[in-house]
């Protein structure tokens, strides 16, 4: 059986993750990158603490996201046309509908976003334009971050500092490949089952 303490860690984080990679893009509008691999690694409250997450494989392409968990624990899928999320550990499937607060993918297109310039950086080797960001959901509640926009690789958000509730998360982004992941990768078992109540991750 799987440790659902740990799982509940990892569903925080990866919608916090989300939400900060679909902010930056929403800002960037109509930077919006839809097929791209990376490496992320997460840093920061509620990570803090056995190491924190440590490094994880995300992919995208289009409507689907993935993240390899760290350890081996397992992987993510999200459906962000369905808004429905499948976690695949230890040969077991789990289904939960993704948080509309926590994942600005599944909220409305006319968020308001507020804009302002932060200065520029250098961050491994790529020349950044830092901004910061406040985006407020028709019906949520505003989410700030900092953002470092890559201008030699599409504006990809290489850095994202989001700040929530519990504090500070920072989200690094290595290894950006822009060519298509294969479509194996967004597949799930079909066996999935409802995931317990009080796992359905942040609100």
């Amino acid at each position: 059986m799987p440790d659902y303490r740990k799982v509940k860690c990892v569903l925080l984080v990866f919608c916090l993750f989300i939400a900060c990679l679909s902010i930056a893009a929403q800002a960037q509008n109509p930077f919006d990158i839809r097929q791209f691999s990376a490496t992320t690694v997460i840093s920061g409250v509620p990570t803090q603490g056995r190491g924190g997450m440590g490094e994880m494989k995300i992919y995208r392409s289009a409507d689907k996201m993935r993240t390899d968990m760290p350890g081996g624990m397992g992987y993510m899928i999200v459906d962000l046309s369905q808004h429905a999320a499948y976690m695949v550990m230890n040969g077991m499937c789990m289904q939960t509908a993704t948080q509309t607060q926590s994942n600005p993918f599944a909220q409305a297109s006319d968020a308001s976003i507020d804009r302002s310039p932060a200065g520029a950086d250098t961050l491994d080797g790529h020349p950044c334009k830092v901004e910061n960001l406040t985006i407020t959901p028709h019906d949520g509640k505003p989410m700030k971050m900092k953002v470092w926009e890559a201008q030699d690789l599409k504006s990809f958000p290489i850095k994202v500092e989001m700040q929530t509730d519990k504090g500070t998360v920072t989200v690094l982004y290595k290894d950006l490949s822009f060519d298509a992941p294969p479509a194996s990768l967004f597949t799930h078992p079909e066996n999935c089952r409802q995931m317990p109540s009080g796992m359905t991750g942040p609100r």
